[in-house]
């Protein structure tokens, strides 16, 4: 098996499991990679002998610690890419998250931990935005004084408005509006943020977590 396609199958595994809390059977795999179950079945298995995977009683294939170690480091590769494309380059969602799902299995770690590290520079998303939150009498009355850096991992909160312009259009597009419940998937060392929006994992910078105000979830 191409170590591309090795990937491939512990990223759905981790990602399908987080967002179901369940892990995936051969079926859903087949699904999601568009396989049949055959071939996938037969994949499965070289992954149970490399030690990476398990097939549980109930047929739904969960990570091993090996296997979650391989897919956490290619998920910290996909994620930096596609927030870099999304935001540096300016591409569509689909298009960064298409793109990085091509780039994950080639770039070296070296590369990804120099893309958090200039994501994680200040640059100017706007005119007057507090570098945390907002405050003071430029602040619009909905918003609130918390931005999206201000909680981990796990919280469930609601946008209350959007600092600046120059971002306001690009995370309108990704489904990020006032009122939309979202829920921060994942913060990375770099303080960049994976969303999950509609159903969605969206990757945003720090800096343009930093424009949007947000308080918790009741």
């Amino acid at each position: 098996m191409q170590s591309s396609l090795r990937e491939d199958y512990l990223e759905a595994i981790q990602v399908f499991s987080e967002k179901n809390r369940h892990a995936p059977t051969i079926a859903d795999l087949g699904t999601i990679l568009g396989k049949g179950s055959p071939e996938v079945e037969a994949d499965i298995n070289e992954l149970v002998a490399r030690g990476e995977v398990a097939i549980a009683a109930d047929n739904e294939v969960t990570l091993t610690a090996r296997g979650r170690t391989i897919s956490a480091s290619v998920l910290k590769k996909h994620e930096t890419l596609q927030c870099f494309l999304l935001e540096m380059l300016g591409m569509d969602a689909l298009a960064a998250s298409s793109e990085a799902c091509t780039l994950e299995h080639t770039v070296s770690d070296e590369t990804i931990d120099l893309l958090g590290e200039y994501l994680k520079k200040p640059r100017r998303v706007g005119r007057d935005i507090p570098r945390r939150g907002c405050e003071g009498p430029g602040c619009p009355s909905s918003c609130s004084p918390y931005s999206l850096l201000d909680f981990n991992e796990g919280d469930e909160v609601v946008v209350r408005c959007i600092l600046g312009q120059s971002c306001a259009k690009r995370l309108l597009d990704l489904g990020v509006v006032p009122g939309e419940q979202v829920k921060i998937r994942r913060k990375l060392g770099n303080q960049s943020l994976v969303l999950l929006v509609k159903g969605c994992d969206v990757a945003l910078s720090p800096e343009i977590a930093a424009a949007v105000s947000v308080e918790r979830s009741l």
